[in-house]
This record gives structure tokens, sequence and C-alpha cells, in this order.
């Protein structure tokens, strides 16, 4: 696919990381026969070292980036999530909070901030070099309260864990129906270009494939295109292992399985970000764009009952917040929020924004506490 006159033009230096990359992934390809699973090329796109998209140096949030979270726009997400870690952590009499994949750093600031009077030390597992960096800088007032990881935490400790904006980058291998069975789809070069193609059966797959179809009571239709993360499991046992007592929070934009895989969303859900532009192709400028997937709510469940963590509670980000500032208000009693934080809550809570497509699902380990999550309890519905 040719770049679209929409797409602004990276810098030169940049194309030239994008060439690096691309003719790393050419060779990955070559050596695996001319085929490789789309989860391999995510993988490379995003996380390759010094190349790939979370791996090296661009702009990514903000104005100048590809994306703006929900941290970016208000403090309104950081006051709930710490709300609800007050609570959370209240027993802990020294808590860490660990974060993993903390962006610019401003849902961090936040926390931290709301958290003030408390005991709490935040750790973070950054695997962006440059976003470490920025996070340096915009948490430097903090001190040694802030650390930065290069690996899990091999001590255990109480705390909590949390991820905003995480689970969507997870690599998703896609697949599509064809005679009854699930075909992975997966990448080649052709004309000196990448491009989809279906490999041969993957037995793997097709166990996960079949899993889903009994979980729905249905099959997918015929030539029905989706996609599944196969390192959710392993990567949720992973990142809570280390957490003795406490909570998870994660929070991303998602649906169940059974809206995830309906029959109508037949062309799967992978998406890609350049310049603040949304589109459908993960071939362009490998390493220069985020390439994302909405999160399977219900597998991330599954997930964390396998690992020995009990799912504590589910809700949209718009019952979420709106529960937590009806006990918080949005500004102080004297005065009036001010055009910019009615704006940015109308972008968070609204269902046609951020509202409705973006969830909370909170995750307990080992901790007495039974705490509901603010707002509508949506747990049936995994």
């Amino acid at each position: 696919m040719s770049p679209s006159r929409d797409f602004p033009p990276p810098s030169a230096a940049a194309l030239e990381v994008s060439a690096a990359l691309s003719h790393e992934i050419r060779g990955e390809i070559a050596r695996a026969g001319g085929w490789i699973d789309f989860a391999r090329y995510m993988e490379l796109a995003l996380y390759a070292p010094g190349r790939g998209y979370y791996s090296a140096g661009s702009a990514k949030l903000g104005p100048q980036g590809d994306f703006t979270t929900a941290p970016e726009l208000t403090d309104l997400l950081g006051r709930a999530l710490a709300r609800t870690l007050r609570v959370e952590l209240a027993t802990q009499r020294d808590p860490v909070i660990l974060e993993l994949g903390a962006g610019s750093g401003a849902l961090a600031a936040q926390i931290l901030d709301a958290l003030s009077d408390t005991r709490a030390s935040y750790r973070i597992l950054e695997p962006s070099a440059d976003l470490r960096e920025r996070q340096r800088e915009r948490l430097a007032r903090f001190g040694e309260r802030v650390m930065w990881l290069d690996r899990l935490p091999e001590t255990p400790f109480a705390g909590a864990v949390i991820a905003n904006e995480v689970l969507d980058a997870l690599p998703v291998s896609c697949f599509v129906k064809r005679g009854g069975r699930a075909v992975a789809r997966g990448v080649i070069v052709s004309g000196g270009a990448f491009a989809w193609a279906e490999g041969a059966e993957s037995g793997a797959l097709g166990t996960a494939v079949a899993a889903i179809e009994r979980a729905l009571g249905a099959e997918l239709p015929e030539g029905y295109c989706s996609e599944l993360a196969p390192l959710l499991p392993a990567w949720l046992a992973s990142v809570t292992a280390p957490l003795a007592r406490g909570c998870a929070l994660f929070v991303d934009y998602g649906l169940v399985r059974r809206e995830y895989y309906h029959p109508q969303r037949g062309s799967g859900t992978l998406i890609c970000h350049y310049r603040h532009r949304a589109h459908a192709d993960p071939f362009l400028y490998p390493g220069l764009q985020d390439i994302t997937a909405w999160v399977d709510f219900s597998a991330c469940a599954d997930a964390a009952r396998a690992a020995g963590l009990s799912v504590a509670g589910f809700t949209t980000q718009a019952q979420f917040l709106l529960a937590t500032l009806a006990a918080q208000p949005l500004s102080g009693a004297a005065d009036a929020p001010s055009l910019r934080e009615l704006s940015a809550l109308k972008t968070l809570v609204l269902p046609g924004e951020m509202g409705e497509r973006f969830k909370v699902l909170a995750l307990r380990k080992g901790t007495a506490c039974d705490e509901p999550l603010p707002g509508r309890d949506l747990r049936d519905r995994l």
C-alpha cells in the first residue's frame, strides 16, 4: 500500500529507522521460509531493539506524537485510580505500586499527587528508553519515591500493579475461517512490500479458536476474520507473579468475548495510529506507527483466574469515573469547572468517545479487601 497523501511524511532520519527495521523483518520472513505469523510481525514492529515503535526514539504521545491517552487530557483518571488504590492498599504498611508502561509519566504523577499522604512507593517498568527519560523529567520532584526497573521484581511485594493502555499492545495472531477451520493470517514480502497471506493450519490456533466458539455456543462464519492474543495468559501471570497480595488494575479499550467475536464484527479489531490518524494498514512505516488490537476482557478474566487472582470488578470507564466524581467533584466546591476540564470529561465519559469503549478491570490476590470497584458491576458479562 502506498502511503496516503493524508499521512504527514516522516523525517529522513525516521525513514532510515523504518527502512532498517523493514530489512530486519524481511530477513526473518526469508529465514522462516517466506511467511511469518502476524503476531511475530507485530512484535518486531513494536519492540525490536532500537528500531521498534516502543524501542526507538520517536514521539508517541501528545500533539507531536501519534495518539493521546486519558492522563494527557486530564487528571480525572489518575484521581479515580488513586481513590481506588487508597481503599485497596489501606491495610498495607508500605505498599508498592508497579506501573507497566508509564507513557509520559502523567498518570504516575497524578496518582502520586493524590496519594501524597501515604507511604506508597512507585515503581515503573518501561521498555522504551525515550519514554523513560520523559518520565524521569516529569517525576523528578518525587525524588526517591519513584524507581525504574529493568525487569519485573524478583522479591514479592504487597501493593498494586496498574497498566493503562498496555494490554492493547500485546502482539496478536490473526485468523480467518476457511472450510470450517481457523487459518492463520500472516505476513509475506510481495513486490518488495509487506502483504497479508494465509498460512498453513495451526493446531494451537485451531484449538484456541475452537475454545472461543465453544464459549460462544456457535461457530464463527466462513470468511470471518479476527485475532487473539496468544501471549496474554503467560504475560498476565508473569506481571502479577511478584504481587504477594494486593490488586491489579487494567484500563484499556476492549470488549467482552461475545461482543468481540460478534458475527457482525467480521474484520477484527486491529487498528493502527500514526500522527493522530487511525487506519487499518499495519505495514505503513514499520516502526513509526502504533499497532494495536482491542482487548478481549473475557480472555483477561480467564487468564487472571488461571494465575490465581480473583476478578474483583469490571466496568466501563464512564461508570468508573462518574461514580468516583460523585464522591470527589471535578473542582473544589467554590470553583466552577473550567472549559478544558469539561471538554476532557466529555471525551472520557461519552459513549461516542472513550466512555464505553474503555473498560476498567480490577483483580485481587491474597487480600481481604472486598470494596466494590466504583461504577456499575459488569462482571456477569465476562
